[in-house]
């Protein structure tokens, strides 16, 4: 027994007054191979729970992260314990020194913990929102956007915390830079006027995440995030609009989402002279009537627009929630009523013009 005792108690390392024996580095070494089992127990048991799986990737790899650095800042506390080291002065250790403001190691860990914190507590809302829509059968949109609100709200919070951390008041940093926010705020009103155009959009609700919209040189897209600066909107094409916040509320938008999910639509096609139509009103209707994409609970109308010059000319009117594709349900629609007009014998002319020829008189 002795003897474990000597080699436990046996001198691994000694600099000045600083010992270190080696059943303090058998002790690290096993906190260490524990905390490793730890997270990696509570790791695999989280991924069998309800939470991770209503979670996206980017939020669980998130909360993960959360947890593994609460069990690295407790297994470093333990090992500074356990090592001798004096904790204080570690975590008092200067990384940024300076006269006015010093920034420790410890204000870096206070910093990691409230942002991991921050998000933390930004997916549980998250969640408890999606939640109470689906119970309440709200629009999904009006949800993510009182979300995004109150994210902004949480993030301002945070960032207080945080500074009053450093030992700083929080009003007398506004005060003092009053002056500059002012300089700066002229700079960069536009940047503002965004921001608080953003402000609006959240509140007002005239543009909504899920909304079909059409702004600028007729461009149509849906809304997919609505940030406090911007807004992203991706197109028909699939391409990715970056929309600053000031377009919606200071330029002239189409919100075909506003009133109602469903929208109308039309096809114009002409026939030849001579066709019977009431059987080209019924070809029409039929086709739309066809299309899957297409609300037959509304009726299509067909309308007998004019007497062109070389064809008789129709509007199909038809209603759509699919207004985000409507290029493709126009597109197959034109191929069901171009087969349509084939089978029934009806004719799509084309332009014609009468060339007449005088003999000069001698």
């Amino acid at each position: 027994m002795s003897t474990v005792k000597e080699f436990l108690n046996l001198l691994v390392l000694e600099i000045d007054n600083y010992n270190l024996h080696l059943k303090q580095v058998l002790l690290a070494l096993l906190i260490i191979i524990v905390a490793v089992f730890l997270f990696a127990w509570i790791k695999r048991y989280l991924k069998k729970g309800k939470l991770l799986s209503r979670l996206s990737i980017k939020n669980t790899k998130t909360l993960v992260r959360f947890i593994r650095l609460l069990i690295i800042i407790l297994t470093v506390d333990l090992l500074i314990n356990i090592l001798g080291f004096d904790a204080r002065s570690i975590l008092q250790f200067e990384l940024i020194p300076s006269e006015k403001v010093s920034i420790t190691l410890f204000n870096l860990i206070i910093l990691l913990v409230i942002f991991f914190i921050t998000k933390l507590v930004l997916y549980l809302l998250e969640l408890m929102f999606e939640d109470n829509a689906k119970k309440k059968n709200l629009e999904m949109g009006k949800s993510q956007s009182l979300f995004q609100i109150v994210k902004y709200i949480v993030w301002v919070i945070a960032i207080t915390f945080f500074i009053d951390s450093l030992g700083f008041s929080i009003t007398i940093l506004i005060a003092s830079m009053s002056a500059l926010l002012v300089g700066l705020g002229l700079g960069i009103q536009n940047f503002f006027n965004d921001i608080v155009s953003g402000i609006v959009i959240l509140f007002d609700h005239s543009i909504k995440v899920g909304d079909i919209v059409e702004i600028q040189e007729g461009v149509v897209g849906k809304v997919e995030e609505i940030q406090l600066r911007t807004s992203k909107v991706i197109s028909r094409d699939d391409v990715v609009i970056i929309v600053p916040n000031s377009k919606f509320t200071g330029d002239y938008v189409i919100n075909w989402s506003h009133n109602s999910f469903k929208t109308r639509f039309g096809v114009n096609v002409g026939v030849a002279y001579g066709s019977d139509v009431e059987k080209v009103k019924m070809i029409l209707i039929e086709a739309a009537k066809e299309q899957a994409d297409i609300d037959n609970s509304t009726e299509p109308i067909v309308y007998f627009r004019n007497f062109g010059d070389s064809s008789l000319d129709f509007e199909l009117l038809f209603m759509t929630d699919e207004s985000f594709r409507v290029e493709r349900i126009k597109s197959d629609l034109r191929f069901a009523i171009n087969r349509k007009f084939i089978e029934n014998g009806v004719t799509i002319p084309f332009p014609q013009r009468d060339v007449h020829f005088y003999k000069k008189k001698e």
